[in-house]
């Protein structure tokens, strides 16, 4: 995987005016001053959100046209701890036309609030430019004070923007449903081609009588968290692609390799609540 900048840069950067400039409860998700963060993982957009005082899981979601499961898909450690703290950052994939990539008739600079690519390793500007935004490279040289198209990992290129308003639901039609199978498998591959991968087997743990659905997440005591790891229930030959939100807890039986959410454990045709698997995974 291309590794991610430093947490820090992937910030939605917000100056402490912002935060305490208006009421916690009238307070706007987005500034026309913040800077708007954005990476590409198999050609899907993703933006980093940095919390501001005041706001909720469900403000975050309906700002970005996602229901709180589909948020809670995309980071099942908020079921843990549903309260937001400020200075939390959320990865949330956004689509396309949530970019505006010029100014138009109407545009008001007001109403918007810039969207900057992190340029990451191996990238290079008639990639970004024409696969990801699909968007002439002068253009982008242009708008950036580009002399060479020389881009460097942790550069920020500006390419667009977002409005203030958020995003409607209707304009995420066709995208990937977060924590699907496929999503995580496509994340999987992705995070392969950077990293060293682990091969490892022993006793799954999952509590079989939870009523929780579409969450496909894990706890593990080496694979490094926020990476996805792969179970295999050599019974059924199905394996699930699911979250690493945290460690397995004291208590658990030392032969216990992994818990796994319900919705993961079903997947792969579990019955019983412990059960032999497979995995692969990633270490820090």
């Amino acid at each position: 995987m291309r590794t991610l900048l430093p947490l820090l840069l992937l910030w939605v950067y917000i100056s402490p005016h912002d935060l305490f400039a208006q009421p916690v409860a009238n307070i706007r998700l987005l500034q026309p001053s913040d800077t708007i963060l954005l990476t590409v993982e198999q050609e899907i957009k993703t933006i980093h959100h940095l919390v501001k005082p005041g706001q909720t899981l469900y403000s975050v979601a309906r700002f970005y046209g996602l229901s709180l499961e589909e948020l809670y898909a995309l980071h099942p450690e908020f079921q843990i701890s549903p309260v937001l703290q400020a200075g939390t950052l959320i990865s949330i994939p956004i689509p396309n036309r949530a970019i505006l990539r010029y100014k138009v008739k109407d545009f008001k600079r007001s109403e918007v609030a810039p969207i900057y690519y992190v340029v990451q390793h191996g990238d290079n500007l008639f990639q970004i430019s024409k696969r990801y935004f699909n968007m002439p490279v002068d253009s982008i040289m242009k708008r950036n004070q580009l002399k060479t198209a020389q881009i460097q990992p942790g550069q920020l290129l500006h390419m667009g923007w977002m409005g203030l308003d958020g995003i409607p639901a209707d304009w995420r039609n066709g995208m990937p449903q977060p924590g699907t199978v496929g999503s995580y498998r496509n994340r999987y591959a992705t995070e392969k081609k950077g990293r060293k991968e682990v091969v490892s087997q022993g006793v799954c743990f999952w509590q079989r009588d939870s009523n929780e659905k579409g969450d496909l997440y894990a706890l593990h005591r080496e694979a490094a968290i926020g990476t996805v790891m792969a179970v295999t229930n050599p019974m059924s030959r199905k394996t699930v692609y699911a979250k690493v939100i945290g460690r397995i807890p004291a208590g658990h039986e030392p032969n216990i390799e992994v818990v796994l959410s319900a919705a993961a454990a079903r997947q792969i045709g579990a019955r019983d609540p412990r059960f032999f698997v497979k995995v692969r995974f990633f270490r820090d």
